[in-house]
């Protein structure tokens, strides 16, 4: 089922050997991040020029891997403004040269179709750090490493909250998901595959729903485990926007009070390696359908 994906002419293929974080001891890691642009075509194609890869077409989206994370190429929502300013303001990849990704990026040409579906370019405020915008406004930050061995990984997701929000939003994504606060880095928290950086922001920055860069989704490793963590989070006092429905790749979706909803998704290393999908892909469709069935849950 692994395949190399053709999109308008560009094929991309390569070994960087992805996948996804071992989960902690909650059953979690890191899954995926769900981009809603402005114009899908472009928006995948930039990604690809980051470094990423295709990876196995599983859901409606296009899907391209990274060391770390797949991101979720979804369907497109012209007027959707980038994560800018909003409580996702940025996300973050490693690369091992820095110097040589920013030339490549800053070489990248259309010749098929006026417009630009490369990545914006700007120097950081640090050495070792630069700065990349997709066409869809989604702010990335890239962070030197020369020990690494992969040509990018994913890093970390910086979050910006008010200071009266700031703890409380802290101590959630500890109390759910078991997130592990970093020795000597303030407001720095680990999961597998990522960090969780949070910052103050001067004012309530704005939600991600409904943005190009909507929400960050968390991954288990099959629908049996990810029913059992219901439960958990049910006592723990979680608001749920999509309940607990088994459907082709599992998910649930969670409301929370800072203005970014929160994915929780089953067996997504299947879009890496689909010997790690469970039956209940095979079974029932992305909304829980059965063949024959109305689903209960209409997205």
């Amino acid at each position: 089922m692994k395949r190399r994906l053709l999109i308008s002419g560009l094929v991309a293929f390569s070994p960087l050997g992805a996948q996804l974080a071992p989960v902690n001891e909650m059953g979690l890691s890191i899954g995926h991040l769900h981009v809603f642009p402005v114009d899908r075509e472009k928006e995948a194609k930039a990604w690809l020029a980051l470094g990423g890869q295709l990876e196995n077409n599983l859901s409606n989206n296009i899907p391209i891997g990274f060391p770390g994370i797949i991101v979720l190429i979804g369907n497109p929502r012209p007027d959707a403004q980038g994560s800018d300013g909003t409580v996702i303001d940025h996300i973050a990849f490693k690369v091992p040269n820095l110097e040589a990704c920013v030339n490549r990026w800053k070489g990248v040409q259309t010749w098929w179709k006026n417009g630009n579906w490369g990545l914006k370019v700007e120097s950081g405020s640090k050495a070792g750090q630069a700065f990349v915008t997709t066409p869809s406004g989604i702010k990335i930050e890239v962070l030197e490493d020369k020990a690494l061995k992969m040509p990018i990984v994913f890093d970390h997701v910086h979050y910006y909250m008010d200071e009266a929000r700031l703890k409380a939003m802290e101590d959630y994504y500890v109390k759910m998901f078991g997130a592990k606060a970093l020795k000597g880095e303030t407001d720095t928290f680990s999961m597998p595959g990522w960090r969780l950086i949070f910052s103050k922001s001067a004012s309530a920055p704005m939600p991600t729903t409904g943005r190009s860069l909507d929400h960050v989704g968390f991954n288990m490793l099959n629908a049996e485990v990810l029913g059992a963590f219901v439960k958990t989070l049910e006592e723990r006092g979680a608001k749920f926007g999509r309940p607990y429905e088994p459907s082709s790749m599992g998910m649930i979706r969670l409301v929370t009070d800072f203005g970014t909803n929160i994915e929780i998704t089953k067996a997504q290393g299947g879009y890496f390696d689909t010997k790690l999908l469970d039956k209940g892909y095979y079974l029932v469709d992305e909304g829980g359908k059965h063949e024959g069935e109305t689903p209960t849950y209409k997205r």
